[in-house]
Parts: C-alpha cells; sequence; structure tokens
C-alpha cells in the first residue's frame, strides 16, 4: 500500500521537502515543476502505484478494495487492462469513462494526476484516505498535515478552541485550521497554480451521500442481503498473502468478521485487548475456541492507553475526544503486533449502521436520521484513515465500512435495527441464520470498544473529567493536535 503524499510547487534553491523525505522513508518523484513524495509499506512496488510519463505523473494512494472487478470494467475499454498496473488501471478507467468511474470503487483510494500546471485529485467516497490542501509559504497538497509542519513549523493558524468545542455539528471536510482546506469526500478536484504561484481550486461531486427513505423489505430478505454484503466484503478483505490480524472482543461485530474470514482461511490470529481495570478476554475466548482461531491476550497498562490517545491524535490527525478514546486502543494493538506483510481487519462502523448505539428511548421514526447522522460524522472525525496502522507497518480493511453496505445497511427499516429484545436486530438474526457463532456471543450484550476494557475511565482520569465529558476530552485533544500538526512536539517513541 502506498498511503501518503506530500507535494508542492517547486521553489527555486529550497531544498527543505528533500531535507525532509530523508528522514521518513519517502520516495521523490519531482516532474511536471512539483516536488512529489510519496511513501510506502514496507516492501510494495512502486511501479504498481505510481505512472511517469512526458506529460503527467499518475498515482494511486490507499487500499482499493474492488480491482478484480474495475479491471473487467476496464477490460472493455482497453485489453490490456487486464495485466496493466493499478495505476494505469484507473487511468485507463477515468480518461475512458470519466470521474463517475470512482462510484464503483471500494474501499480508501485517492488518484491523483500532475501535469505542468494542474493537479487533478480523486477522494473516495467516504473520506477514509484524506487529502488537504496547506496555503503557506508555497502552496502544499498532503495526505498528512503534520509533514507539512514539520517542514514549516508553526505554519498553521488554528481556530480558538471555544469554536471547535461550541458544535459537534461540522461538514464532512471541516478542518479546525484557517488556512488549510480537506478536500471533501466523494469529489474530484483541480487544483491550479498559476506563473505567480497563487493557487485556486475547483470542485466538484461524484458522489453525494443521502440517507434514503426506509426500506420495508421483509426480515427474511434483509438478512440474506447483509449476509451477501458482508460475506463479499470480509473475503476481499483476507484475499491477500500475509497475515491476518483481527481485534476480537468477543462482540457481535468482530466475531461475524472472524468467523466469515474463518471460512476463508485457516490462519486467522486473533488478539483480544484489555487493561488493568477490565477487559473482555472470557468473551473473546469462546469465539476463538469456537472457531479455532491462533488467539493471543494482551493487557495495556494506564499509561500506554494515553500513550494510544496520543498517537491516534498524533497519525490520524484526530482532534475530536470521543474517536481518539475509541481509537487508542487500536493504536495500541498496532504498536503491539507492527510487522511486514500483515494485515489488520476490524468490525468497526457496524454499530452506527445496525443501530448498537440505540437504547430502548429512541423513537422509531428518528432511528434512521439519528444514525446517519454519526455516520457523516466519521468522514471528518479522521477514525477511518490509515496512517495510525500504516506507522507500524500494517494495512487495515473495515468491512463494514464499505459504501455498498453502507448504502444498504443505512436505509434499512428501524424495527431491523431496534426491537424490545435487543439492538441490531437484523445483524443478530443474520449471524444465527448462517450459524456463524454461539448464541451466547450473537446475543450478548452490547458494549462500546471503549468502554469494555475502561479506555473512557483512563482517559477521564487522564483529563480529570467525568467519563463521559468528551467536551474536557476534546479540549485535551485539541491542544495535543495543534502542537503535533504544527511541528513542536511528537508522542512518545513515534514512528516518524
Amino acid at each position: 500500500m502506498t498511503y501518503s503524499l506530500i507535494a508542492r510547487r517547486q521553489v527555486a534553491g529550497d531544498t527543505s521537502t528533500t531535507h525532509f523525505a530523508n528522514q521518513g522513508g519517502w520516495e521523490g518523484l519531482g516532474a511536471m515543476g512539483w516536488d512529489i513524495f510519496v511513501r510506502s509499506l514496507e516492501g510494495v512496488c512502486l511501479q504498481d502505484r505510481v505512472h511517469m510519463s512526458t506529460t503527467r505523473v499518475s498515482i494511486v494512494l490507499g487500499s482499493p478494495t474492488n480491482v478484480i472487478f474495475l479491471r473487467s470494467v476496464a477490460v472493455a475499454l482497453d485489453g490490456g487492462a487486464s495485466t496493466a498496473s493499478t495505476v494505469q488501471l484507473f487511468r485507463i478507467l477515468y480518461s475512458g469513462l470519466g470521474p463517475s468511474i470512482f462510484t464503483l470503487v471500494e474501499g480508501p483510494f485517492n488518484y491523483l494526476e500532475f501535469t505542468r500546471d494542474t493537479v487533478f485529485a480523486v477522494n473516495d467516497a467516504l473520506g477514509m484516505q484524506p487529502l488537504n490542501v496547506v496555503h503557506a509559504r508555497s502552496v502544499w497538497l498532503c495526505s498528512e498535515l503534520k509533514h507539512v509542519g514539520r517542514i514549516e513549523p508553526s505554519v498553521f493558524r488554528f481556530h480558538p478552541v471555544q469554536q471547535v468545542l461550541a458544535s459537534d455539528i461540522r461538514a464532512d471536510d471541516y478542518l479546525p485550521i484557517e488556512n488549510a482546506s480537506r478536500l471533501k469526500p466523494g469529489t474530484y478536484t483541480t487544483l491550479y497554480v498559476d506563473g505567480f504561484g497563487q493557487a485556486s481550486v475547483d470542485t466538484s461531486a461524484y458522489y453525494v451521500p443521502r440517507l434514503a427513505d426506509a426500506q420495508n423489505v421483509p426480515a427474511i430478505v434483509a438478512r440474506e442481503r447483509i449476509a451477501e454484503l458482508l460475506t463479499s466484503s470480509v473475503s476481499s478483505s483476507v484475499d491477500t498473502t500475509g497475515r491476518i490480524l483481527i481485534p476480537l472482543s468477543g462482540g457481535l461485530d468482530s466475531s461475524m468478521v472472524t468467523s466469515l474470514a474463518s471460512r476463508k482461511r485457516a490462519d486467522i490470529e486473533t488478539f483480544a485487548l484489555g487493561t488493568g481495570l477490565s477487559n473482555e478476554f472470557p468473551f473473546a475466548r469462546i469465539v476463538s475456541d469456537h472457531l479455532n482461531t491462533k488467539h493471543t491476550e494482551i493487557d495495556y497498562s494506564s499509561p500506554e492507553i494515553i500513550n494510544g490517545v496520543h498517537q491516534a491524535i498524533y497519525h490520524n490527525e484526530i482532534f475530536d475526544g470521543l474517536s481518539a478514546e475509541i481509537q487508542s486502543t487500536l493504536m495500541c494493538f498496532y504498536r503491539s503486533v507492527g510487522a511486514k506483510d500483515a494485515r489488520v481487519i476490524t468490525g468497526y462502523g457496524s454499530d452506527l449502521l445496525f443501530g448498537g448505539v440505540l437504547d430502548q428511548n429512541d423513537a422509531m421514526e428518528d432511528i434512521n436520521a439519528r444514525l446517519w447522522a454519526q455516520i457523516y460524522r466519521t468522514r471528518w472525525t479522521g477514525e477511518f484513515s490509515p496512517f495510525g496502522a500504516a506507522a507500524f507497518g500494517l494495512d487495515v480493511q473495515h468491512p463494514f465500512w464499505r459504501p455498498s453496505v453502507i448504502g444498504f445497511a443505512a436505509s434499512l427499516a428501524p424495527q431491523l435495527k431496534l426491537s424490545e429484545r435487543d439492538v441490531k436486530i437484523a445483524l443478530r438474526e443474520c449471524a444465527e441464520e448462517l450459524d456463524l457463532l454461539p448464541a451466547s456471543i450473537v446475543w450478548r450484550k452490547k458494549i462500546g470498544i471503549h468502554e469494555g476494557s475502561s479506555v473512557n475511565t483512563i482517559f477521564a482520569d487522564h483529563v480529570r473529567a467525568n467519563v463521559r465529558d468528551y467536551t474536557s476530552k476534546t479540549a485535551y485533544c485539541y491542544e495535543k493536535y495543534k502542537s503535533y500538526m504544527n511541528g513542536q512536539a511528537t508522542p512518545p517513541d513515534c514512528p516518524a
């Protein structure tokens, strides 16, 4: 996976980007009047992701998950698509069918084309693989803001903390920085630079997310469709020669992913994550024994969890307290198992699709709108960004978080998400019908990822706040975020 990019218009005599890139394993592609640097996981063939010609430099970042399907489309346009590199495949599709073709791409990705005076850039539909434009001494295009901050310390002009804390309702391209902007998910953007070095941005949408009217399909049809979508999504996630590592809480979501993955691979490795305060080890052990996975239990100390919060802020560029808290255990996990040629697969995101965050006080007519707001929120939080995993040499995939799964699940009838019996009814019944898991796991009471191991309590104690005081937690994260993005600090023992 080629996962990060820094690019700026070349400035005569300025070698700051070259000096920086030499410190962090970046590969330079200076061309077309641009300083371009990309970074990949160890062992990745750059020729598959980068193509240079006399007129353009084309780059694919991220982890598109349905490349086989895309080849089947592209081969009708160009017979060479069957053996083309990934970046050439994207070029064939775009040049032949236009930007609407990106609607069909699943998984986190960016596609970029650099020419002499412009950059054409595409963001994935869910905002998982972000791109940012920064206006500083020169114009930057980057995957990660912190690297610009390291080259130009104190470059960013941040919004006041009270403005950031005033509301949690934000556009999906929101950044709390005056002189930086995030490219909107589901868009294609052309960045123009004129002869004086001034930049303008022209953005159009190829995908506009909307909440559809509730589908009143029979429960049996809904379960069949859920099974079909998840089976396909997990199958594509495990389609790799490397190791498959799954953080397994013993809750429904991670357990379903593990079960479906085990039907495709016999060498799945599972990991139960806890702290000195609490864990869900007994439930994870039930699943690992049932599926015969190679299983490991890991206990993290409170200081390790707080370092995980800092790693989430730094790597995934999260300033939101809840998102950093939830990601902290995963960051600890990435550090624990960081390995070459390994992929992490999670059950993350399922609660927002199937109603795991609901309770019996929620009115049926409000359920889908409430969940849709939570789904939309992830587009700016950074919680699905790949950088934390990549920093420790890992590719990460979230089978629930694919446009096809989200599109179907978000508009399911509310009664398939919440009933008098429980939340996530359709998903539980699907797991039961497919005989994926023991009944004790299928109908286990929902516990949040940050609650089962008391990460929420550890973080609250650290910031001296109530466990549900996410205003204080966000204020803490935002202060760290500002210092990390502006190149003033890094978390302890942080990979470059």
